[in-house]
């Protein structure tokens, strides 16, 4: 009898496991895209939303690493969940993070439609975005198809070079200006209080990703330690880079006179205000490279997930199939890009414009990863109260995790926002009853044959 593929152990270094997950987070796409409607809400209190947004996923973190350093399994954000509060809330846990991860996919495909689209121009030439996003999403399927590695080294250089030429930017704004501190930021004017709590829910989504590692702990090397360490380690990367990137976004804009709150590419504004032209190109570049390591690694991830949802027949068996070449889940990883492309190409073919694709998709994916959140937080005290290992500061951390949650996740709700964004929490529901329908039927199914 044939053995069955499995995923190929202890291939994935730190550093690889580290570059998916800051890949996924996609931190070049803050400063590029996310920025300035940040700033439309929060002001100079930008940089305070990210503070807050950082030290709340840092609570998160700890909690997925009540686990993380404990064991380790492919899709295991997932089987987290389903181990410590059931199956039902397991399924669930899964079948969000496949909404979440999606969405997030389907958004940077908008982002690099409208990214492709001034670059071209630039040159004067003209192409349908429509082919634009197709394009890209097969390249990243073929990535994600071939194997993590291969996916995990194109997205570590790719967001290299972008962060990188950001850096150079921020370092000449803030060189420009001398050691000074601005004080618009420290009284945090213009915005704040009553835009900071969407601002913090945006800022979610500029982070998203840093847990994408606990889905590599069949094939990372040294997995309890190396994925624990990978999860605080992108979350503490992208806190810093958010805060001072966005910091330095606000002086140059001030100093420039011009809104950050408007701007559609603002980094291109920076880079003609300060007579560095020439680092337009670059930094298209540089927001093409991220979002297409962003998409690269949700679909990456993704697949894992609905590969170890397959295994414990929450979804047909054919998701846990492996390619035997390059030991990679390509049936779950085929499905997820079909899907994630299909929500990008249904988008503009209704004329919905690529930049506002990114907008809505990042706030559709908000809704799985603060429920993800709050599920693992939850779970997290439960498994170490199991284990007999639970101690004062564990609840601590899981209660200031729900709390922090309860921000980002009210401001999503209420006050109630404009179309059609107000009826994204309507097709959330709906989406898990769905699940839960189907997860349902699913163990009836098992239970008759």
């Amino acid at each position: 009898m044939t053995e069955p593929a499995h995923l190929k152990g202890g291939s994935l270094t730190f550093i690889e496991v580290l570059a998916t997950s800051v890949a996924l987070i996609g931190p070049s796409m803050t400063p590029i895209l996310i920025a300035p409607y940040m700033f439309a809400n929060a002001g100079n209190g930008t940089w305070l939303a990210y503070v807050f947004g950082g030290a709340m996923l840092i609570f998160v973190a700890f909690n997925i690493n009540q686990f993380a350093r404990r064991s380790s399994a492919a899709g295991s954000m997932y089987g987290y969940v389903a181990e410590n509060l059931g199956a039902t809330w397991g399924a669930i846990a899964g079948w969000t993070l496949l909404w979440a991860y999606g969405f997030v996919a389907a958004a940077v495909l908008g982002a690099m439609g409208s990214f492709l689209d001034t670059l071209l121009g630039t040159f004067g030439v003209h192409v349908p975005a429509i082919a634009l996003v197709a394009l890209v999403a097969v390249v990243a399927w073929q990535a994600a198809y071939r194997g993590v590695q291969v996916s995990a080294i194109v997205m570590l250089v790719l967001e290299t070079i972008s962060v990188i030429v950001i850096c150079v930017l921020v370092g000449i704004v803030l060189f420009t200006h001398g050691a000074t501190i601005d004080s618009n930021q420290l009284s945090v004017k213009g915005g704040f209080p009553g835009g900071i709590g969407l601002a913090i829910a945006t800022a979610i989504f500029s982070f998203v990703g840093f847990e994408s590692a606990t889905a590599f702990g069949a094939e990372a090397k040294a997995p309890l330690v190396t994925i624990p360490r990978a999860v605080i380690g992108s979350v503490i990367f992208a806190s810093v880079f958010f805060i001072v990137a966005t910091y330095a976004e606000i002086v140059g804009f001030g100093h420039a006179g011009k809104s950050l709150g408007q701007e559609t590419f603002p980094l291109g504004t920076l880079v003609q205000a300060y007579n560095i032209g020439f680092l337009r190109v670059p930094l298209l570049i540089g927001a093409l490279s991220s979002a297409f390591s962003v998409c690269l690694a949700c679909i990456t991830t993704a697949g894992r997930i609905a590969y170890a949802m397959a295994l414990t027949k929450l979804l047909p068996p054919v998701f846990a199939g492996i390619e035997p070449r390059n030991d990679t889940p390509n049936v779950s990883v085929t499905v997820v890009t079909a899907v994630t492309l299909l929500v990008a190409l249904a988008s503009l073919a209704g004329g919905v414009a690529p930049v506002d694709i990114f907008n809505n998709c990042g706030t559709l994916s908000s809704f799985g990863f603060i429920l993800i959140y709050a599920l693992i937080s939850i779970a997290a005290f439960v498994y170490v109260r199991r284990l007999g290992e639970h101690r004062w500061i564990d609840l601590t951390v899981s209660v200031l995790a729900l709390a922090f949650l309860i921000v980002p996740a009210v401001t999503l709700f209420y006050p109630v926002p404009a179309p059609p964004q107000r009826y994204f929490a309507y097709y959330f529901l709906a989406f898990l009853a769905f699940g839960w329908v189907w997860f349902t039927m699913r163990r009836k199914a098992e239970a008759v044959s």
